[in-house]
């Protein structure tokens, strides 16, 4: 097929290479990645953030301050590298051992008009091949599912899959690498774990990589998963240590380096820390993570003359307890506050003052900085956490946060706190429409969807953490759901779970049938087959195979993360 690029906004390109996810696409994808890379490189185009690999399309991520490039330029580039033939790479053989049985291997067989038996036993013969890793770290996309059991993903994604599940996706199988939402068919589970954060070599972080052969093995009895595998709650199965400092990579060890200076009594609706996010590594699946609003996570750092990316801590709506271990200064920026102090304010505490965080007059991130940030170790170059994809784990109550030792900050004399004005405050009052882009999408919908993108006042869900906003139409949700509901899941999903909520008319109709996964960008207003947009956010799957209407502009997403649940969302052309 002739190559056709999509853009999305000023800084992203979707390039399609094929029709169809098959052996040929796999290799010509393989080949095209690794010389627009080079091309790229060549012109000088620095701003090239990373290229995300997909069964049958890439996306060009450059950075939203680099030099944009023009259309023609790119497809000039895509079209010479298309001319040139695939390249061929040295494969790896995996066996995946298999406990086959799961809530969707009746639907599947029912769809594919078989028994559940012979369901497995298809699925066990089959030979495949990772065409690429994406969604969540690790999880492999696998092409060569034997076509009669090729079955629709689900109507709306789960809110939580357990690790290990192996799933029917489309055209495609996989395995859920860490616990996360999806909506593909679970037909059984595995005792594999394909993601280790514990190892700094990266080789042997993916058990799978692109390339890979893999054959499933069927195994009697319950699966038992390994020590490795993130749990339910997003930790690793260590126990854990109030004693130690947990660092972003999840271990456990006694730091020297750093400098106790905040001890978490409660950690209310979530506390995790954060910084700007890592970049190049969602070929591996691994997410952005970071502040979820990077402008009021600036000022907090700003307040204090710290560098705009230096680790904060990041607290979700309310209930946080911490207390002081040394005499210095805090800066606390976003819709909640300590009680006697006031809203985006830099000042003094004292050892042994408690810091609590009551319910915030608006919004649903605040940030916490400290001089010279918070100390923790780097994965793969931030030291933003994850824990479900065992990036780090859940903050806990006695759990210690150390400072950057080099950071002792001392404003001039006789200042007793510096502070923010108020029209730079990122606030859910500001209810004005979020500009969007057009989705890779877009033109696949019809007229009524796009018009009734901008023209319906959506809400926030109850369903709105760190990995997505769920919004609904206002005019049809079910009575009561256009009330804020409490709490949200949280930055971690630490917490309980909540229940669906039952599908609703007036959402955006999709007639395009199943699509082929491929990259998703954190702000992308993916549309399930209920029509109730989901917006993707930092923690957020890297690929996914819902329709994807429209982008967010960067500018506008921490407007739309402010947004508590029943508040409105509306849209408008960028």
């Amino acid at each position: 097929m002739v190559p056709t690029l999509t853009a999305s906004g000023t800084h992203a390109w979707w390039v399609r290479f094929a029709e169809r996810a098959d052996e040929a696409a796999f290799l010509r994808g393989r080949s095209l990645a690794a010389a627009l890379d080079r091309s790229l490189d060549s012109l000088g185009q620095s701003g090239l953030r990373e290229i995300i690999p997909a069964p049958t399309t890439l996306l060009l991520d450059f950075h939203p301050e680099a030099p944009p490039l023009d259309r023609a330029t790119l497809q000039r580039l895509v079209e010479q590298a298309m001319a040139q033939p695939p390249t061929q790479e040295p494969e790896r053989c995996v066996e995946i051992p298999v406990h086959y049985g799961g809530p969707d291997l009746e639907r599947v067989a029912h769809h594919a008009g078989l028994s559940p038996e012979a369901v497995i036993e298809r699925h066990h013969q089959g030979r495949y091949r990772v065409l690429c890793l994406g969604f969540a770290p690790g999880f492999p996309y696998l092409g060569g599912l034997d076509a009669a059991l090729a079955t629709p993903r689900l109507a709306s994604p789960r809110p939580r899959v357990p690790a290990g599940s192996v799933a029917i996706g489309g055209d495609h199988t996989g395995i859920y690498s860490i616990p996360s939402p999806g909506g593909w068919n679970l037909i059984g589970q595995t005792s594999k774990a394909l993601f280790d954060p514990h190892t700094a070599d990266l080789e042997k972080m993916f058990r799978l990589r692109a390339g890979d052969r893999v054959s499933f093995v069927p195994v009697n009895g319950p699966p038992r998963t390994e020590a490795s595998i993130p749990s339910e709650g997003g930790q690793s199965r260590e126990s854990p240590d109030t004693a130690l400092m947990t660092t972003a990579l999840g271990k456990r060890i006694h730091s020297p380096e750093g400098e106790p200076i905040l001890r978490i009594l409660e950690p209310g609706l979530g506390v995790s820390l954060q910084d700007a996010g890592r970049h190049g590594f969602r070929r591996f699946g691994v997410p952005a993570s970071g502040t979820m609003d990077p402008v009021t996570a600036a000022w907090a750092n700003r307040l204090l003359d710290n560098p705009p990316d230096a680790p904060v801590l990041e607290l979700c709506l309310q209930g946080q307890r911490l207390e002081a271990l040394r005499d210095g200064w805090v800066a606390v920026c976003g819709g909640s506050h300590p009680r006697g102090q006031a809203p985006y304010r830099a000042f003094r505490v004292r050892t042994g003052e408690s810091l609590n965080f009551g319910p915030g007059d608006s919004g649903v991130w605040t940030y916490l900085a400290v001089p010279g940030g918070f100390r923790a170790e780097a994965f793969l170059g931030s030291r933003s956490t994850n824990p479900r994809a065992g990036i780090g784990r859940t903050l806990r109550s006695g759990d210690l946060l150390l400072r950057n030792p080099a950071g002792d900050w001392h404003p001039p004399s006789g200042v007793a706190a510096r502070g923010v004005s108020p029209d730079q405050w990122v606030t859910d009052r500001d209810t004005g429409p979020l500009r969007v882009w057009p989705g890779p999408q877009w033109e696949q919908f019809d007229a009524e969807s796009q018009r009734r993108l901008f023209e319906t006042e959506w809400r926030a869900t109850s369903q709105c953490d760190r990995v997505g906003y769920r919004l609904r139409s206002d005019r049809d949700a079910p009575s009561g759901t256009n009330r804020p509901t409490m709490p949200l899941i949280g930055p971690t999903q630490g917490q309980s779970t909540p229940t669906p909520e039952p599908p609703a008319p007036g959402g955006l109709d999709w007639t395009g049938g199943s699509l082929i996964s491929e990259p998703v960008l954190t702000g992308s207003i993916q549309v399930p087959a209920d029509g109730q947009p989901i917006v993707t956010l930092h923690d957020g799957p890297t690929l996914g195979g819902y329709p994807k209407i429209a982008w967010i502009d960067p500018r506008d997403l921490p407007r739309l993360v402010q947004r508590r649940p029943g508040q409105s969302v509306r849209f408008t052309p960028a």
